[in-house]
This record gives C-alpha cells, structure tokens and sequence, in this order.
C-alpha cells in the first residue's frame, strides 16, 4: 500500500515515515527516519540504520517485553513474581498515523488470564526513534511489579570495532565478548551473558549506554524525566555472537492503575562517541540543569577526610585538634576538611543523632574550631549518613522503626558495619525517604551543621544505593512503592533548596554519583567505578588493551563535564599514580585519616606496618604507605594541588572536553582536554616508568604555554618522563572573515 503523506493544518509531517497500512496482522510494518530504518515483526524490533558504522539489528525471535505480576496481598508476600511475555500472547501490530502500535488487552499463561493490557508504540524522534507505552492492570488482586522492555536482540556487533561504553560508575568500556572461563564481570544468563547496572546508584549512573566505533555507532537511551527505577543489561549470545539491550523497570501498579513506559530512544549516529555523549546531555538539560555551586567550592582542589571519634568510641583527633589538623591540610594543598565522626556516637555508631560531644569538647569548642579553621582559609562539611539509623537506640525505638524500609519479607531492609574486630558491629535500619520524619531528621542536621558554622554537610551513602521496594504502611505512599528512585532527587533537592535559602554558600554532598542529583548535590564523594584508587598497572593496561572491561571515566566526565567528584582514597597519603590521575581527569583530591595509625602517620611522619592495624577491618593500603616516604608523598600532593589552583580556569572551571579539538600521538600516554573561553589545555600523563616521546597540536590556535608540576615552565613537545604530567595550553585563533566580510 501507498504511503500518504498529507499537510495538515500547514504542518508538513516531519519524518518520512515508510509505511502505510492502516491495518493489524503479522506482515512486517516499518519506519524510515533519517538515520535508518525500524522494522517490526513477529520476530521484534530491527534496524537497518542509514549509517555505515552503525551496528544493525536483526530481530531473533526472543520476547520484546515481559510483565512481572505478584499477588496483592500484605508482606511477607508468597512465592516468586510470575513471569508473563509476548510470546504465545494475542499481541496486534497496527501501522498508525505516527507509527507503530503494538497491543495486548490482556495476558494469559495457560492457566489463566489476567486483566492487564500492553501497548507499545514506535515513532520517529527527529534523528532518532522513539518506543513507548503503557501497562493498564484492572486485575483485582494482583499488581503488576515488574516490566522489562523493550527487548532488543540481535544487535551485530564486534566489540573489537564497537566497544560497549556502559554507565557503570564513572563509565566503564567492555572491548571484547566474554571468554569461557573468564566470564567476569560478566554474569551468566540463559543462553549467554549479561551486564548489568541499577539506575539510579553508584553503579548505575546515567540512562544511556552505546556501542561506539570510531566513525560512529548506536546510541541506546531512556529518557525518563522522572528518574524511575531501571537496570540496564546489556547481554550477549555466543551461538551467534550478537547482542542484546534488555531494559529492566521496577514498578508496582496496582489494581486499576497505569504506568507509562517512559521513552526509549535508538540512536543510529556519525562520529565519535562524544556525538551520542551530547545526544544524552541535551535530552539531560531539558529536565534539570547541574547546580551552580559557590566558588570556593568550585575551585576547591579536595579534601582531607577525617574521622575524629571512631565506632568502638576512641577519640582520634578532639575539637581542639583541629588547628593541627589544618596544618596537615596544608601541608598537602587540601581546602577541605571531611569531618567523620564528630559528634557523640562516633563513626557509625547511633545515628541518626549527632549530638556535639562533652568528650571531644563540647559545641562551643567545635564552633570555635569549625570558625578558626575558615580564618586559614579551611572549609569544613560535617558528616550525617543519609539512610542509616542504628538499631536498639532511643531513636529507634520512639521513631525509627515506624521510618524503615519494609521489604517485601516483611523484615525492616537492614546493613551491618564492623569495623573492629575486637568491638561489636552495629546493625542499622534504612530510613525510607518517602515518611516525613526522616526528611525533618536530616533537614534538622543541615540546619543544625550551619548553626555550628560549617560550611556543608555530607550525606552519606544517599547516592550509594540502588532503588528497593518498600512494603511500608504510613510512609507517605502507596503500598508497596520503589523508593530511592524519584523520591530521592525530591528529598534532596527540598533539602538544598532549604538549605540555599539560609545560605547561598552552604552546600550538600553525598557519596557516590549518579545524574538525578546533579541539580542538588555540589560535590560528590568519590564512592563508584572510576573514582577508587588506579595503580600504574591497571592503567597501562587500560592504555594496551591488556583488561576487557576498564574504567572509562571519559563517559561521565564528557557528558557532564561541569560535576565535579573527589576520588577516593582511603589512605592517609597519595600515592603518585592516583594524584597524576586524579589531575589529567579533572577530579578533586582525597586523603583519608581513619585510624590510629593513620593520625601519627599524618602528624609524626611514623609509617605504620600491619600489625599496628591487626584489629581493623578494612585497612589502608599499607604496603603503599610504606613505598614512599611521607614528606616525598606530601611534597607531591602539594605540587599537583597548588599546579592545579594555579591552573583552576581550566582545570577546575573550564569544561573537560575528553580528546576533542586537538590532535594527540604518544603510545601508553593518556590526554585529556579541558576548555574555556578561547582557551584549551591538554593535560599529557605518562603512567609508565620511561620517558616518552609524543607528538600535540591544536588546530587554528597558537601555543601559550607548557608547565608542570615540579619544574614549572619547560618544553613542550619534548619526552614527558615517567609517571609525570605536563599542561599544554594553546588560545584559539578568532575565525577568519568570509568573502563577503562577515
């Protein structure tokens, strides 16, 4: 049949759309946009895309979606989710004015058959294509709890040539399949493989992944304003090695409720993968933008985390102490003190109270220290853990229980911390961010870390974990919800925005990363893929193609550049590798001061062994302590953080544009750019233990200037020594006029 394209009302529509039956039945419909082709059959969903480099998709068979449904009765709730698809299902495919409707008004499995209705419907987005929906459950008795879609199998591509970059942490880049026998981190999964990430939490970070080659790719998105609950899975089937992308959506809907299958996007594009980067970015900005945060944090190099009272009560550094605490600061260049277990609990230990402690000083002592530290110039944030109640205290006794999350055994979700071997653990609740008590507790801490005359405070953990069910009654929603997905970016954004209100200089951080926060959260705690401590080797391997599946911090970085993170380092020093790193990806400096031996390490220069650490659990790394001396260690850090501030318009505040606008060749080299105004800097890292040669140019600009760390301005283009930087700065030319004088 003819496809018509009609004008109406003087609307031209704007994708050419190949198809024109008006019909249902099984004959293959299908899409023409710009960059490709959508076909829809009995066999799913295919793409023959416009662009060479892009991978196709060829339909298997496989289901497209599956629907999850579980009785609706009180926790604990019997039995597993009964698992229904597509497949053996009376779905109807319709051509419409738009599209492509797919359409099930209701589900059986043999057995029976349940009033809950599908339909899926396949537009033309501009240059992209477009998958929504809607699940209708009028089952009585039964709540939908679960819906994964759409499916796409049969994606045909060689990771060799297209590498998955996947938005695990910071980013992650798997180049090859997995091997029998060396599978991880890949997981087994029915006939194959899979990868996955929980959106939104430390590892899953964003909603978009793509398989990226050189001259261009597949762009695989989910652009969900509302930051619902998700995992990504990227899969792989050896029998024909292709791919898959399986969306993963935690929902209840209940009897008589609707839930929207928010858009799924397919991008076949041209270019590098920063062209799919900015496809995500640009959808990112029209739902919320990245918080502006005051300049000094802005321009902060990092911070010296300190905890000064430890769970098992001793008392490591008191209010008093901070003065030398500063000092060490110092010492290394750090404008910001961390400040972990400062109130009467210590580190983990009876929270959610923080209560100023007699034992360390009192508050007027701490006011008097939070204040002589921002006399040197010193920011402090005070620690709050933004989820944790310790079991058995007044709080939860009175409160805290009635706060927690219900999961759906009907137990409180609960965590254990052990920090000592010779001190009991602690055992915590989780507080469900929904219930209006926990929102007042931690609004109570913001307010009350401002009174003290800090200038922030950290959330601990509340950007750590991935969305859960809570079978709650009383919190404030339905039962049984997600939770710590859309209600958290609501939490903390009324936090913040109270916050700003009282003082446009105090800022809320939290630990871990993940996009839904952007617009609260001015910086985050390292605590995710790309953040923790890289060795030379892990590196260079990355660098010789040696690892399968390494951290690729480009991803978020490029995408959005303006967030900035700490890394994290749970050490009292730096070692080299990690502050060279840390510099060439524009992130913020960490050191860590937890325990005994950490404080005299810090103060008395006393490198500790390991059997000063014989009763702690998660220990420093000892053995890099011990590699280096500590005045060599602390001469360095400072130079990397004072190189840095020197060069804050374009390390700090100029935008980290990955490898674009300049042209790099140096093997086992990493360069990284960052621009601002007419500006561009390339910040050139050896990782290796040889110097290296390496050719840098920018096109239509002119050379500033080339400086490092240690010997401040030197050559150029000459060998970059081992494990050294050197930043490269060029000013662009204006753009010549044209013929014609514009």
């Amino acid at each position: 049949m003819t496809t018509l394209i009609t004008r109406l009302g003087g609307l031209l529509l704007a994708s050419a759309l190949a198809f024109a039956q008006p019909t249902t039945g099984n004959e293959a419909l299908r899409i023409t946009g710009p960059k490709g082709e959508i076909r829809v059959d009995a066999q799913g969903i295919g793409l023959a895309p416009a662009i060479a480099a892009c991978p196709s998709i060829r339909a298997k068979g496989d289901p497209l979606w599956a629907v999850l449904v579980q009785p609706d009765t009180p926790p604990p709730v019997a039995g597993e989710p009964i698992v229904l698809t597509d497949q053996g299902q009376p779905v109807t495919r319709t051509a419409t004015t738009h599209g492509i409707r797919l359409a099930c008004d209701a589900l059986a499995d043999g057995n029976r058959t349940w009033k809950i209705a599908i339909t899926i419907d396949i537009r033309p987005a501009g240059d992209a294509f477009e998958i929504t929906g809607e699940v209708r459950n009028d089952e009585k008795g039964w709540v939908v709890c679960g819906f994964t879609g759409p499916v796409l199998n049969g994606i045909q591509a060689d990771l060799a040539a297209h590498p998955v970059l996947f938005p695990e942490g910071f980013g992650r880049r798997f180049d090859r399949a997995p091997a029998a026998g060396k599978i991880a981190p890949w997981k087994a999964w029915g006939r194959g493989f899979e990868i996955s990430a929980d959106y939104p939490s430390r590892r899953g970070t964003m909603q978009w992944c793509a398989f990226a080659g050189n001259q261009g790719g597949l762009y695989l998105g989910c652009h969900d304003a509302t930051h619902g609950a998700k995992s990504f899975a990227v899969r792989h089937d050896p029998s024909d090695t292709s791919y898959g992308l399986a969306l993963k959506h935690q929902i209840f809907c209940p009897t008589g409720g609707r839930w929207s299958l928010p858009p799924t996007v397919i991008l076949p594009y041209e270019g590098t993968w920063h062209v799919a980067a900015r496809h995500y970015r640009a959808w990112a900005d029209t739902v919320a933008r990245p918080i502006d945060p005051p300049a000094w944090a802005r321009d902060a190099s990092g911070w010296l985390l300190c905890i000064l009272k430890q769970q098992n009560g001793e008392v490591l550094w008191d209010y008093p102490s901070l003065g030398r605490l500063c000092d060490v600061a110092d010492a290394r260049g750090l404008d910001i003190l961390g400040l972990f277990g400062w109130a009467h609990g210590g580190h983990d230990h009876l929270y959610p109270d923080y209560i100023p402690d007699p034992e360390m000083g009192g508050a007027e002592a701490l006011r008097k220290a939070l204040k002589a530290a921002r006399k040197r110039g010193k920011r402090t944030i005070l620690y709050a853990n933004g989820q944790l109640q310790e079991i058995g205290t007044e709080f939860w006794e009175t409160r805290g229980k009635d706060l927690t999350v219900i999961g759906r055994d009907g137990a409180p979700t609960q965590l254990t911390y052990h920090k000592y071997r010779n001190a009991p653990p602690r055992h915590f609740g989780l507080g469900c961010l929904m219930t209006q008590g926990w929102y007042d507790r931690m609004l109570e801490l913001a307010i009350q870390a401002d009174d003290l005359g800090a200038d922030g405070i950290l959330y601990d953990q509340l950007g750590i974990y991935e969305p859960m069910p809570c079978y709650a009654p009383g919190h404030g929603h339905p039962v049984p919800s997600i939770v710590y997905a859309s209600d958290r970016v609501r939490f903390i954004r009324r936090i913040a925005d109270h916050m700003r209100a009282i003082d446009p200089d105090f800022i809320v951080m939290t630990e871990g990363l993940h996009d839904s926060v952007l617009d609260s959260i001015a910086m985050f705690h390292g605590c995710t893929f790309g953040a923790f401590e890289a060795t030379p080797g892990e590196i260079l391997a990355r660098l010789n193609g040696a690892s399968a599946a390494p951290v690729f911090p480009e991803m978020f970085r490029f995408t959005f550049p303006e967030v900035m993170s700490t890394i994290r380092m749970p050490t009292p020093m730096m070692g080299r590798a990690m502050a060279n790193y840390t510099c060439a990806y524009g992130f913020r400096f960490e050191i860590e001061s937890r325990y005994a031996p950490d404080v005299r390490y810090l103060r008395e220069d006393a490198v500790p062994d390991a059997a000063e650490y014989a009763q702690v659990i998660s220990k420093p790394n000892i053995a890099l302590m011990r590699s280096v001396p500590p005045k060599e260690a602390t001469r360095y850090l400072r130079q990397m953080t004072d190189f840095q501030s020197a060069n804050a318009d374009l390390l700090c505040r100029g935008r980290f544009v990955d490898e674009e606008g300049f042209v790099f060749r140096g093997e086992g080299l990493v360069a990284k750019g960052f621009a601002a105004g007419d500006r561009l800097a390339v910040l050139v890292w050896n990782p290796g233990d040889k110097p290296a040669p390496f050719s840098l140019s920018a096109p239509d600009a002119d050379l500033v200037s080339a400086s490092d760390p240690e010997h401040g301005d030197v050559e150029a283009f000459g060998a970059l020594p081992a494990q050294s930087v050197r930043l490269v700065i060029w000013k662009r030319r204006p753009p010549r006029p044209t013929h014609d004088g514009s």
